[in-house]
C-alpha cells in the first residue's frame, strides 16, 4: 500500500507485524485496519489525519488499545496509534506533570513516584493513560483525590486540519470542559497532558477473597450498599461477586488500623480465603492490585451507574443472575466505589454528567473458546437489561455495544452542549466511531466512518 505523505512507524496488511498491530487487549474482536501509524510526534499525527482525509478512509484513534468494544480500531480504517508518545515530564517547582498520550499507566506511576507522588488513575497496569481520563477516569484513589479527569490542567490536541490547539480553563475552554469525561476520539487526537500532582508516602493495600462461599457471596451485596455512603473518602474500593464467592481490593491513604476499622462489616464475613491490609509504599500498593490482571481476555463487559438504594427483590435477583453466569469463575457482578472527592466538584465542571452516583456496576464474563462466546454475550445482555431498570446512565469507559440510547446513556443532560462542541471542533465529524458523538449535518466535506 502506498505510504506516501506518511512519517513515524507505518504497518499495513501483509507486513511482517501486522497481526500483533492490529489485535487490541480485548480479543474478542477481531479487526483488520488498512494502516496503523504509530506516532512519535504532532507532524506525525497531523500527516496522517491528511492521509486518510485524502484516501477517504475512516479515523480510529488509539493509545492503550483497551476499548472494551474496540472502538479505537476498525476493519477498513486509518488508525493513529499514540503508544509511542509515552515521555513524562514532571516539573517539582510546581508540581504538575506533563503525560504523552500513549503513556502506559504503571509507567507513569513508577515515575511519579520516584519523586513521592501518587497519581488518581486506574489499576490496569497496561492502560494508557488518553483512554483512561478522557472518559473521566475511575481507580482506587477515586474517593480520595477525585477522578483522573479532575487532576488535568491542560491539553494539547491536533484537529481535523491537523492544526494543533491548546485547551485549559482560558483557552478552548468548552474543549478542555468536553475532554473531562466526553471520551476519547471524538474532538481530535489529543497528543499531551497536564496534570497536578499530590504528595503521597505510604498507603493500606486491601485485598479480600471469600473463595468457595456462596454464603459469602450472597451477603456482599447488601452489605455494600449498606456500607459505601457513609465511607470515610481516603478509601476507594472495587469488588463483586461470582458463581463461587466474592472479592474486595482497595487503597486506603491511612494506616492499616484504621483500614481494618473501616472494613469490619467485611471482615467479620465468615471464610475468608485471602485478607491482605498491608501498609505499603503507594507504588507496591499499585504493584500488588495491578499483578491481578491478565496480559489480554477475551470478554464483554457493560457498566451502569447507581444512585439509589437496591430493594430486598433486586438484591435477590442479582444473585439469581450470578447463578446463571456461563463460568464458575470468569463470570462477574462487580461494583466500583464513586462518591468522596468526586462529588467535590460540581457537576457542570466537565462532561462527566454522573458525579452524584454512589458506585458503578457492571457485568463481566471473559471466555476460552469461540464456541462460548455466544453464551456469554447473552448472559451479559440478559443482566444489562435487568441492570438499566435501576441505573440512571451508563460509564463510557466501560462502553457496550447493545446500549439503547447510547448517547443520553453516556453523556446525560450534558449531550446538547457536546453535540455543540463537536460541531465547532469537528464539523465534518472527521473523529467517527460506532457509539461516537455526532455534530448536525453540514454541506461540504463528507464526514467518513
Amino acid at each position: 500500500m502506498d505510504c506516501e505523505g506518511l512519517t513515524g512507524k507505518v504497518i499495513v496488511p501483509g507486513d511482517p507485524g501486522y497481526e500483533r498491530a492490529r489485535q487490541d487487549y480485548n480479543r474478542a474482536i477481531s479487526q483488520y485496519p488498512a494502516m496503523i501509524v504509530y506516532c512519535t510526534d504532532s507532524r506525525d499525527v497531523a500527516n496522517a489525519i491528511c492521509r486518510a482525509e485524502k484516501d477517504g478512509l475512516g479515523l480510529r484513534v488509539r493509545s492503550g488499545g483497551h476499548d472494551y468494544e474496540g472502538y479505537s480500531n476498525g476493519t477498513g480504517k486509518l488508525v493513529i496509534d499514540t503508544s509511542l508518545l509515552n515521555q513524562v515530564r514532571i516539573n517539582l517547582q510546581d508540581a504538575t506533570v506533563k503525560v504523552q498520550a500513549g503513556t502506559r499507566l504503571l509507567s507513569l506511576y513508577e515515575q511519579l513516584y520516584e519523586y513521592g507522588y501518587a497519581f488518581p488513575g486506574g489499576t490496569c497496569p497496561t492502560v494508557a493513560i488518553s483512554g483512561l481520563i478522557l472518559g473521566g477516569g475511575i481507580g482506587l484513589s477515586t474517593r480520595y483525590l477525585g477522578l483522573t479527569a479532575d487532576s488535568l490542567l491542560e491539553v494539547t490536541m491536533i484537529n481535523y486540519a491537523g492544526e494543533q490547539l491548546v485547551a485549559n480553563r482560558q483557552c478552548n475552554s468548552d474543549l478542555f470542559w468536553a475532554l473531562r469525561g466526553a471520551g476519547g476520539g471524538n474532538f481530535g487526537v489529543v497528543t499531551d497532558y497536564t496534570f497536578r500532582l499530590e504528595k503521597v508516602d505510604q498507603i493500606t493495600v486491601i485485598q479480600l477473597r471469600w473463595d468457595n462461599n456462596k454464603a459469602a457471596r450472597d451477603r456482599f451485596m447488601p452489605l455494600w450498599q449498606e456500607w459505601l455512603p457513609g465511607l470515610d473518602c481516603r478509601m476507594s474500593a472495587f469488588g463483586g461477586i461470582y458463581p463461587a464467592g466474592a472479592w474486595l481490593n482497595g487503597f486506603f491513604y491511612g494506616t492499616t488500623e484504621t483500614a481494618r476499622q473501616l472494613l469490619r462489616p467485611f471482615l467479620a464475613i465468615p471464610g475468608l480465603t485471602l485478607e491482605i491490609t498491608m501498609y505499603v509504599p503507594f507504588i507496591d500498593a499499585i504493584k500488588i492490585i495491578g499483578a491481578i490482571y491478565p496480559k489480554s481476555e477475551t470478554f464483554q463487559a457493560a457498566g451502569r451507574f447507581v444512585q439509589k438504594t437496591l430493594s430486598k427483590g433486586q438484591l435477590d435477583t442479582l444473585i439469581h443472575i450470578i447463578e446463571q453466569a456461563p463460568s464458575e469463575r470468569d463470570s462477574s457482578i462487580r461494583v466500583y466505589s464513586l462518591g468522596g472527592a468526586v462529588r467535590d466538584v460540581k457537576t457542570e465542571e466537565t462532561a462527566f454528567a454522573y458525579r452524584q452516583a454512589d458506585y458503578i456496576m457492571a457485568l463481566m464474563s471473559a471466555w476460552k473458546k469461540k464456541d462460548e462466546a455466544r453464551a456469554h454475550r447473552r448472559w451479559i445482555m440478559q443482566g444489562f437489561c435487568f441492570i438499566e431498570t435501576f441505573t440512571r446512565g451508563s460509564y463510557i469507559n466501560f462502553p457496550y455495544n447493545r446500549t439503547q440510547g447510547y448517547l443520553q446513556a453516556y453523556f446525560g443532560k450534558n449531550l446538547p452542549r457536546l453535540q455543540e462542541i463537536k460541531a465547532a471542533y469537528d464539523p465534518y465529524n472527521v473523529f467517527r466511531f460506532p457509539q461516537s458523538l455526532q455534530p448536525p449535518l453540514r454541506s461540504g466535506r463528507m464526514s467518513r466512518g
